[in-house]
């Protein structure tokens, strides 16, 4: 019960709930999702670090770069992945957020950051 109620306190707050839409169909760096809120990165690495110890994103490295998804098995195991997406696609705000994510991997498309193997590889330049 310990893990559901930090689960549930981790997502009972606006901005972890804008990222975790944020990730549900796609991999970000934190650049990414720092264009995306509008907050400081040190901010964001908080709300992604409760997210990953609660175990809802899974983190990958790649150099001095962070990537951020919805873990697998959390996907897995968990309902309240499909609950939330179809409670918060309507949301006024989750619509503005994909807006400011559009441009911000458009922004990375022209050079900034270069797709490799589907994913984004950034350089000094990204977002």
């Amino acid at each position: 019960m310990k893990h559901t109620l930090n689960v549930l306190k981790v997502l009972a707050e606006e901005t972890r709930l804008r990222i975790f839409m944020a990730l549900a169909n796609q991999e970000l760096c934190v650049c990414q999702i720092v264009s995306m809120l509008g907050l400081a990165a040190s901010t964001t690495s908080k709300h992604l670090a409760l997210m990953y110890q609660a175990g809802i994103i899974d983190q990958r490295k790649d150099g001095r770069w962070a990537y951020y998804r919805i873990g697998s098995d959390w996907i897995v195991k968990n309902k309240l992945h499909k609950w939330l997406i179809e409670e918060l696609t309507g949301s006024d705000k989750v619509r503005e957020d994909q807006i400011k994510l559009a441009e911000s991997l458009k922004h990375c498309a022209k050079g900034a950051c270069a797709p490799v193997n589907g994913n984004i590889e950034q350089n000094e330049d990204c977002c």
